[in-house]
Protein backbone atom coordinates (compact mmCIF):
# COMPACT_ATOMS: atom_id res chain seq x y z
CA UNK A 1 0.00 0.00 0.00
CA UNK A 2 2.81 2.33 0.94
CA UNK A 3 4.51 1.90 -2.36
CA UNK A 4 1.48 1.95 -4.18
CA UNK A 5 1.14 5.89 -2.72
CA UNK A 6 4.45 6.33 -3.65
CA UNK A 7 4.31 5.90 -6.82
CA UNK A 8 1.16 8.05 -7.35
CA UNK A 9 2.94 10.93 -5.60
CA UNK A 10 5.95 11.74 -7.62
CA UNK A 11 8.11 14.36 -6.35
CA UNK A 12 5.99 14.44 -2.69
CA UNK A 13 9.47 13.71 -1.41
CA UNK A 14 10.83 16.66 -2.96
CA UNK A 15 13.49 18.73 -0.91
CA UNK A 16 12.25 22.58 -0.42
CA UNK A 17 13.71 25.51 -0.67
CA UNK A 18 12.20 29.00 -0.25
CA UNK A 19 14.13 32.52 -1.71
CA UNK A 20 13.01 36.21 -1.45
CA UNK A 21 14.85 38.19 -3.85
CA UNK A 22 12.32 40.85 -5.32
CA UNK A 23 9.61 39.82 -7.41
CA UNK A 24 8.60 36.20 -7.55
CA UNK A 25 7.90 36.12 -11.13
CA UNK A 26 11.86 37.06 -11.78
CA UNK A 27 12.99 34.24 -8.83
CA UNK A 28 10.14 32.14 -10.44
CA UNK A 29 12.11 32.49 -14.37
CA UNK A 30 15.64 32.28 -12.45
CA UNK A 31 14.68 28.59 -10.95
CA UNK A 32 12.58 27.33 -13.63
CA UNK A 33 13.82 24.65 -16.60
CA UNK A 34 16.79 23.94 -13.67
CA UNK A 35 17.85 20.24 -13.97
CA UNK A 36 16.58 18.63 -10.24
CA UNK A 37 13.68 21.29 -10.28
CA UNK A 38 10.54 19.74 -9.98
CA UNK A 39 8.37 22.52 -9.43
CA UNK A 40 8.23 26.08 -8.34
CA UNK A 41 5.31 28.04 -6.82
CA UNK A 42 5.47 31.68 -6.32
CA UNK A 43 3.69 33.02 -3.28
CA UNK A 44 4.42 35.20 0.25
CA UNK A 45 6.48 34.37 3.61
CA UNK A 46 5.31 35.33 6.57
CA UNK A 47 7.97 35.05 9.11
CA UNK A 48 8.08 36.42 12.81
CA UNK A 49 5.76 38.46 14.70
CA UNK A 50 6.09 41.64 12.63
CA UNK A 51 3.73 40.87 10.10
CA UNK A 52 6.20 41.36 7.54
CA UNK A 53 5.18 40.03 3.93
CA UNK A 54 8.09 39.00 1.57
CA UNK A 55 7.38 37.92 -2.20
CA UNK A 56 8.90 34.68 -2.36
CA UNK A 57 9.48 31.34 -4.34
CA UNK A 58 9.40 27.76 -2.59
CA UNK A 59 11.14 25.35 -4.69
CA UNK A 60 10.86 21.72 -4.41
CA UNK A 61 13.84 20.12 -5.92
CA UNK A 62 15.44 16.45 -5.90
CA UNK A 63 18.40 16.76 -4.37
CA UNK A 64 20.25 13.77 -5.97
CA UNK A 65 19.59 16.00 -9.28
CA UNK A 66 20.65 19.38 -7.81
CA UNK A 67 21.89 20.74 -4.39
CA UNK A 68 20.85 23.38 -2.34
CA UNK A 69 24.46 25.16 -2.74
CA UNK A 70 23.90 25.25 -6.12
CA UNK A 71 20.27 27.06 -6.01
CA UNK A 72 22.22 29.51 -3.98
CA UNK A 73 24.83 30.18 -6.49
CA UNK A 74 22.08 30.82 -8.72
CA UNK A 75 20.57 33.17 -6.22
CA UNK A 76 23.63 35.01 -5.20
CA UNK A 77 24.34 35.48 -8.65
CA UNK A 78 21.12 37.06 -9.76
CA UNK A 79 19.83 39.58 -6.84
CA UNK A 80 21.17 43.06 -5.38
CA UNK A 81 23.19 41.44 -2.47
CA UNK A 82 23.58 44.84 -0.67
CA UNK A 83 20.25 46.29 -1.22
CA UNK A 84 18.13 45.34 2.04
CA UNK A 85 15.10 48.01 0.79
CA UNK A 86 14.25 45.67 -2.70
CA UNK A 87 15.59 44.81 -5.49
CA UNK A 88 15.84 46.91 -8.40
CA UNK A 89 12.96 48.82 -9.25
CA UNK A 90 10.72 47.41 -6.89
CA UNK A 91 10.98 48.85 -3.45
CA UNK A 92 9.64 47.80 0.29
CA UNK A 93 10.22 45.18 2.55
CA UNK A 94 7.64 42.92 0.33
CA UNK A 95 11.01 42.68 -2.39
CA UNK A 96 13.31 42.96 -0.05
CA UNK A 97 15.68 39.84 0.25
CA UNK A 98 15.92 36.79 2.32
CA UNK A 99 17.08 33.42 2.54
CA UNK A 100 14.36 31.23 4.20
CA UNK A 101 15.71 27.94 6.37
CA UNK A 102 14.17 24.71 6.90
CA UNK A 103 17.01 23.17 8.14
CA UNK A 104 20.27 22.98 10.09
CA UNK A 105 21.72 22.38 7.01
CA UNK A 106 20.33 25.39 5.11
CA UNK A 107 21.60 27.37 7.66
CA UNK A 108 24.64 26.72 7.61
CA UNK A 109 24.94 26.51 3.63
CA UNK A 110 23.32 30.03 3.83
CA UNK A 111 25.62 31.49 6.26
CA UNK A 112 28.58 30.28 5.11
CA UNK A 113 28.05 31.15 1.42
CA UNK A 114 26.79 35.19 3.02
CA UNK A 115 29.90 35.08 4.97
CA UNK A 116 32.15 34.40 1.78
CA UNK A 117 30.67 37.03 0.01
CA UNK A 118 30.58 39.54 2.69
CA UNK A 119 34.84 38.65 2.65
CA UNK A 120 35.29 39.14 -1.09
CA UNK A 121 33.04 42.02 -1.37
CA UNK A 122 33.87 44.06 2.31
CA UNK A 123 30.93 44.59 2.53
CA UNK A 124 27.93 43.73 4.62
CA UNK A 125 25.50 42.02 2.46
CA UNK A 126 21.36 43.16 2.63
CA UNK A 127 20.34 39.31 2.47
CA UNK A 128 18.68 38.11 5.57
CA UNK A 129 18.56 34.70 7.14
CA UNK A 130 15.25 33.82 8.50
CA UNK A 131 13.42 30.79 9.47
CA UNK A 132 10.83 29.54 7.54
CA UNK A 133 7.19 30.85 8.14
CA UNK A 134 3.93 30.84 6.93
CA UNK A 135 3.33 30.04 3.34
CA UNK A 136 0.88 32.01 1.52
CA UNK A 137 0.29 30.98 -2.05
CA UNK A 138 -0.06 33.47 -4.48
CA UNK A 139 -2.92 33.83 -7.20
CA UNK A 140 -3.08 31.49 -10.35
CA UNK A 141 -2.60 34.66 -12.52
CA UNK A 142 1.29 34.78 -10.77
CA UNK A 143 2.21 31.20 -11.08
CA UNK A 144 4.32 30.81 -14.21
CA UNK A 145 4.11 34.33 -15.05
CA UNK A 146 7.22 34.62 -17.25
CA UNK A 147 6.20 31.50 -19.08
CA UNK A 148 2.89 32.13 -19.83
CA UNK A 149 3.63 35.86 -20.48
CA UNK A 150 6.97 36.15 -22.22
CA UNK A 151 6.54 39.41 -23.97
CA UNK A 152 5.12 41.56 -20.83
CA UNK A 153 7.61 39.26 -18.35
CA UNK A 154 10.78 40.21 -20.42
CA UNK A 155 9.87 44.11 -20.74
CA UNK A 156 8.93 44.10 -17.23
CA UNK A 157 12.19 42.39 -16.00
CA UNK A 158 14.27 45.33 -18.26
CA UNK A 159 12.28 48.56 -17.69
CA UNK A 160 13.04 47.34 -13.93
CA UNK A 161 16.64 46.37 -14.00
CA UNK A 162 16.69 42.79 -12.77
CA UNK A 163 19.80 40.79 -14.73
CA UNK A 164 18.67 38.05 -17.22
CA UNK A 165 18.93 35.02 -14.37
CA UNK A 166 17.45 32.14 -16.14
CA UNK A 167 20.15 32.70 -18.46
CA UNK A 168 22.98 32.18 -15.58
CA UNK A 169 24.83 29.02 -15.66
CA UNK A 170 25.72 27.10 -12.55
CA UNK A 171 29.09 25.68 -13.95
CA UNK A 172 30.23 29.25 -14.75
CA UNK A 173 29.13 30.50 -11.38
CA UNK A 174 30.44 27.35 -9.88
CA UNK A 175 33.58 29.68 -7.58
CA UNK A 176 30.92 31.59 -6.05
CA UNK A 177 30.73 28.86 -3.14
CA UNK A 178 33.65 26.60 -1.74
CA UNK A 179 33.41 23.18 -2.97
CA UNK A 180 32.80 21.93 0.40
CA UNK A 181 28.89 23.65 0.27
CA UNK A 182 28.44 23.37 -3.46
CA UNK A 183 26.25 20.60 -2.82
Amino acid sequence: MLIGLLLLAPGAWATQAVFAGGSFWVMEALFAGRPGVERIEAGWMQSGSQHQRRQVVRVHYDDNLVGYGELLTLYWAAVDLFDDEGQFCDRGREYSPALYVQSSLQQKWAQQSRAKLELETGRELGVRILPVGAFALALPRHQGYAERNPLLYGAYRRACGYPAGERLNPEALAGVLPPAIAR
